[in-house]
Order: C-alpha cells, then structure tokens, then sequence
C-alpha cells in the first residue's frame, strides 16, 4: 500500500510525501498523527495496487481513526455471529414456488370470474324484467357461458398446478 501526502507544517511545505502503511487503518492513523503534530493536510492519496483514490483531508482532525473502525469490525462481527445459520437446503425449490405462484393466480382468476358471474345473472335478471329485445338477453346468455367456459378452464388448471406441487 502507497500513501502520498501534501500538506504544510511550521510553514514548510511537505510535498509528495510517501509512506507504506499495512493497511487502510495504518493509513488513516499516520494521517491523524500528522495532523495531531501540526500538519496542515492539502491533498492525500492511498493506493493499494490499483489507482490513486485521494482522500477526504477534512476528515483527518488528529484523531485515531483505528479505535473507530475497531469498534465498527467488533458491532459487524457480533452481529453476523447473531444471524442463524444458512438452511441446509432452501425451504421451496424454484419450482414448487412457480406453482404456488401459479396457485395464487388461479385462486384470483376464480375469484374474478365468479364475480363476473354474479354480476351477468343479477345484470340478466334485471333485464328480464325490462322491456329488453332477445338479442339483449342473448348476449347475458352469452356472457354466462364464456364465464362458466373461464371458470372450467381456470379450476381444472388450479388443479394440475396444486397437483403438481404436491408431487414435488
């Protein structure tokens, strides 16, 4: 790792100043110790083996960022130690949640016919009543067979999918 600093100290200028810390911790702590001794920071830069990322400087008051970042890495650990153990094997295959998917959709296509339903006999009952021509009541007629026909279809497919899954 490279860290490369510029700043100006009792009013010499430090410029490309370069330092090999261990690590990102090592970097910031050397930055905050320059500070806590005077160092006025104008730009610092750290790479580790790819591109120069400059740093924020304002962020470096003198202060030791390892104590920080310590407290952070034992509040991660402690909470990835916390979680429960990965299942051995995942509760629903891919599969059988297609066909529960497929299921729910049926289940509220059903439904939606079925109020369709309903609808088109209180529709044709009241039509009935009225002084409607037969092409009017044929069409009711009409509507009510393309729902039952709906209805059939969408059972027998919620059938084949619930059969299906209990087969899996």
């Amino acid at each position: 790792m490279v860290l490369i600093i510029h700043g100006i100290r009792a009013g010499i200028e430090w410029k490309n100043l370069i330092c090999f810390p261990d690590d990102y911790e090592a970097a910031f702590d050397l930055l905050s110790n320059f500070v806590a001794y005077g160092l006025t920071l104008l730009e610092a830069s750290v790479s580790d083996g790819g591109p120069l990322s400059k740093l924020p400087v304002d962020g470096f008051d003198g202060q030791l960022i390892s104590p920080h970042l310590q407290n952070l890495q034992k509040a991660w650990e402690m909470v990835l130690a916390d979680r429960p153990p990965f299942p051995k094997k995942p509760a629903t295959t891919p599969l059988q949640e297609w066909d529960q998917r497929l299921i729910l959709y049926y289940e509220k296509q059903i439904e939606r016919v079925c109020r369709n339903l309903v609808c088109n006999r209180k529709a044709q009952k009241k039509a009935l009543k009225g002084k409607y021509s037969s092409a009017g009541l044929n069409h009711y007629e009409h509507m009510q067979e393309k729902y039952l026909q709906l209805l059939t279809g969408f059972e027998a497919s919620h059938q084949k999918a619930v059969s299906h899954l209990a087969a899996c």
